[in-house]
């Protein structure tokens, strides 16, 4: 049995069609290994079982941008369903659901809302009414599904301000909120000079394919120049991940003892001992491990990556009695599982730590997106907002460790990927990036967060055009130039720090 779509373009049904970063998507819009292809006019999704599935896949939205977006759980059967239709139904299920979840019903200032509401309702009302006519109902399902995408990223925009308020009165913002990640490779004065002038803390990651580039070779001389500096500025430090288990961090040399995980577990431990030892009186917060949740680089089975993750973190609280310790949650959306059936989706691998006895403080969430590379390809603010809010249920504080988008809509040859990434192939969100957008998505999704009264701070991915993550993702262009974004930020710091002088 397979799932099928047609799909229309204004109107026009498709008869090629090539899906970008499709998945088949199960309860809970939890990613699962499938098959999906198109062929004869229609998308086809194989799964091997009978069980009602949804799909996602990116998709352009005109006036609003191109998206990943899913559709509603569907049953098999040998009729095709209505692509756009489905898409549209999906969004208009989950602007119900979250605006039951946030109080937002029978909230008086949000009447304004409802309007925006009922003409998306009747819109897709009126494409239901027009199923036999199949094209005719795509047109109509596409006005529905903008209207509700525009419609929902000014809820969760207006939700957000409700709760920020909320924490400003009850005093619940922590000191240090507003951080960045550095590069320790770079040693230059003017980058190191204005990441400890304008920010509350400092993201000093410690990659072990940097550290230990071959096995009996221990070179820490970067990462020991920046964590003497920021002792020197007392500037709290989150050093880490120390383990990050995703492809691109691991060095070559560990790749051997992919299939050995006694081996993998002593390595990581003997690193996690040196590295802990060396910086144990400048950092504040210790990001323990990333991404293991992936497999991407070991095969693990469930009941070994919940070990690795219990012993990393105990092995830190043996040295460090007192230390607080994240463990991050990498590509929250959860891709990974969608293209092997032997990684942990996100949410499930958060809970089993969070209920396993494991002793740690906090989690941590990176969230990079804009690039066509699994886990980054472009979503909104609503989308955004309802992922952070699975985590409220886990009982621990929530540490955005990294968070960033591009700056630029071509490919950055300056950037880590060296140019092979084209962030005009992960979709856009508005218009196609560039540094005033970056900006504004910045201001957006940093409100949305920490209206979020378990995400205690937030530090942006990149602080400048050298080697980022992301093309152009930086705060500073690669001269060290300030951009629109690291205006915004300093902005937002500076509002949040007003509310505590306040206090």
């Amino acid at each position: 049995m397979s799932i099928k779509f047609e799909i229309y373009r204004d109107g026009n049904r498709l008869t090629q069609f090539t899906p970008v970063a499709p998945m088949a998507m199960g309860p809970e819009s939890v990613p699962l290994p499938s098959e999906i292809y198109f062929r004869d006019g229609l998308l086809v999704l194989n799964r091997g079982d009978e069980h009602a599935l949804g799909i996602a896949l990116l998709w352009d939205v005109p006036g609003i941008g191109t998206l990943h977006l899913e559709t509603t759980r569907l049953r098999h059967r040998d009729q095709p369903y209505n692509l756009n239709v489905e898409l549209a139904r999906f969004r208009l299920m989950k602007i119900v659901q979250k605006q039951e979840d946030w109080n937002l019903f029978d909230f008086p200032k949000a009447d304004r809302f409802t309007t925006r509401f009922r003409e998306s309702q009747s819109l897709f009302a009126d494409a239901l009414g027009k199923l036999h006519e199949p094209g005719e109902a795509s047109k109509i399902a596409d006005q529905s599904l903008a209207v509700s995408i525009d419609l929902s990223e000014q809820l969760s925009m207006f939700h957000s301000e409700l709760l920020i308020n909320r924490r400003k009165q009850t005093q619940a913002f922590v000191k240090h909120i507003v951080g960045c990640r550095v590069d320790p490779i770079v040693q230059n004065q003017k980058y190191k000079d204005t990441l400890c002038n304008n920010f509350d803390y400092a993201i000093l990651p410690i990659r072990w394919n940097q550290l230990q580039p071959q096995e009996h070779t221990f070179d820490a001389a970067a990462v020991d120049e920046w964590a003497d500096l920021l002792s020197k500025k007392r500037m709290p430090i989150i050093a880490g991940p120390l383990i990050d288990l995703t492809e691109g961090e691991v060095p070559d040399w560990m790749y051997i003892w992919e299939h050995d995980f006694d081996t993998l577990r002593e390595l990581a431990y003997e690193y996690v001992q040196k590295v802990v030892t060396r910086y144990r009186k400048s950092v504040s917060v210790w990001n323990v491990c990333a991404g293991i949740h992936t497999n991407s680089v070991f095969t693990l089975s469930f009941e070994q990556i919940i070990e690795l993750t219990r012993l990393l973190i105990a092995q830190v609280k043996t040295l460090l009695p007192s230390a607080r310790t994240l463990v991050t949650i990498k590509y929250p959306f959860g891709e990974h599982h969608s293209r092997s059936r032997s990684s942990v989706p996100p949410m499930l691998y958060a809970e089993m730590v969070a209920q396993g006895g494991i002793s740690f403080e906090a989690f941590g969430l990176e969230l990079e997106m804009g690039v066509p590379s699994p886990g980054m390809f472009t979503r909104d603010l609503f989308q955004f907002s309802c992922m952070l809010d699975k985590f409220s249920t886990l009982g621990r504080p929530l540490f955005l460790t990294s968070l960033c988008v591009p700056g630029r809509s071509t490919p950055d040859p300056h950037d880590q990927s060296e140019g092979k990434l084209d962030p005009i192939l992960a979709g856009k969100w508005k218009r196609p990036w560039d540094p005033e957008l970056q900006a504004e998505w910045l201001s957006a999704a940093y409100r949305i967060a920490l209206s979020k009264p378990y995400i205690e701070s937030i530090a942006w991915g990149n602080l400048a055009d050298i080697s980022p993550t992301l093309p152009a993702g930086g705060l500073l262009d690669d001269m060290l130039k300030p951009k629109p974004a690291f205006a915004k930020i300093q902005e937002m710091r500076e509002q949040f720090h007003l509310w505590q002088r306040k206090v």
